[in-house]
């Protein structure tokens, strides 16, 4: 008898060649190379808001790296991994994955009111307005928390220039 350790029957897969190539040329992601479906990588990311919204920072910051390494092109994993990032004080690479979460979808209303709130914090707000109204005119009747957030925002800011004059 070996001392070798041995793999449990059924673990070993089988790779194309073409699926191979296919990932290494960027034709699939690696999600898809790894027979991940859509749905599944949606229930791994809720169970990162869970993380997120339990304070398990951490856990949830390598859940949100890792699908957006397996899913790339996604613009809602970008933003939950910018929103993690806020959360940790990591404002810069924050901003970067909000900005390359509207890269993929400008329609993206989380991301930009995330982003908005970065851009109030570095004093430009100008940009911060901008983020803002685009995220107004997308969800107009404030259904989204993020949106309604905008609002109250957007409001604090008109009242503080009323009050300048």
């Amino acid at each position: 008898m070996s001392n070798t350790p041995q793999k449990p029957a059924g673990t070993t897969r089988v790779i194309s060649e073409e699926l191979g190539e296919k990932l290494v040329v960027g034709e699939i992601t690696p999600a898809e190379f790894l027979g991940l479906s859509r749905e599944m990588l949606y229930e791994i990311a809720t169970r990162g808001h869970d993380m997120l919204k339990t304070g398990k920072l951490q856990d949830a910051l390598d859940i949100f790296k890792g699908l957006v390494a397996a899913s790339p092109h996604d613009s809602v994993f970008h933003c939950n991994l910018a929103s993690t990032y806020a959360h940790l004080e990591k404002y810069a690479e924050a901003k970067a994955e909000y900005s390359r979460a509207l890269e993929l979808n400008i329609g993206n209303v989380d991301a930009l009111v995330g982003r908005s709130e970065l851009f109030l914090r570095e004093g430009n707000v100008p940009a911060a307005l901008q983020d803002i109204q685009a995220a107004l005119k997308l969800d107009p009747e404030a259904k989204r928390e993020n949106t309604k957030r905008a609002r109250a925002t957007l409001t604090i800011l008109q009242n503080a220039e009323a009050a300048k004059k």
